[in-house]
């Protein structure tokens, strides 16, 4: 049921974003640069709360859950898995900007590395590799974003990660 559920899940998204052609997207390992080519303000969602952000919500197909104590978002994504792992962040307002603060590996599996897609499978943004360690990772899309979607990389090891200090930004 819960697979069923997952893959619905994506099948909606597909189909409501087919045909949404995204543009350029710039992928940033350095929140300065990445700070300096936004238009406009962002946002932080610190994730010292159980209460996201009220433009934020998503969906976790594994054990992803806020860790208030530390501060940050956790998951466990394997990498290959009957139950389609990932985890989708969703936005509303679109956004064009999207990053944070990335620690993969760990406890639960050292993992291979996390594929980063907006609007749905058909829109590959880049990899977040698995050396991450409290390091940033983030986009600018010239294109509105409803949905960053996050799948654990290629071959047998779960990828668990940790999330923190996500940042975003609204269309202008």
């Amino acid at each position: 049921m819960r697979r069923l559920l997952i893959v619905g899940l994506i099948f909606m998204l597909s189909i409501s974003l087919a045909g949404a052609a995204i543009g350029e997207v710039t992928t940033y390992v350095d929140k300065t640069a990445w700070e300096n080519a936004l238009v406009g303000q962002f946002l932080t969602e610190d994730f010292t709360d159980a209460q996201l952000n009220s433009e934020i919500s998503y969906v976790s197909s594994e054990s992803g859950n806020i860790n208030t104590k530390f501060g940050y978002y956790h998951d466990v994504l394997m990498s290959e898995s009957q139950n389609a792992p990932m985890t989708v962040w969703s936005f509303a307002p679109p956004i064009t900007a999207f990053g944070g603060t990335w620690t993969l590996g760990g406890p639960g599996g050292s993992g291979n590395y996390l594929m980063v897609y907006i609007n749905g499978l058909d829109n590959f943004v880049g990899v977040i590799s698995s050396n991450y360690n409290g390091d940033f990772w983030g986009f600018i899309s010239d294109t509105p974003v409803t949905s960053v979607l996050l799948l654990g990389g290629t071959g047998s090891n779960q990828q668990t990660y940790k999330l923190d200090d996500m940042v975003y930004s609204f269309v202008e």
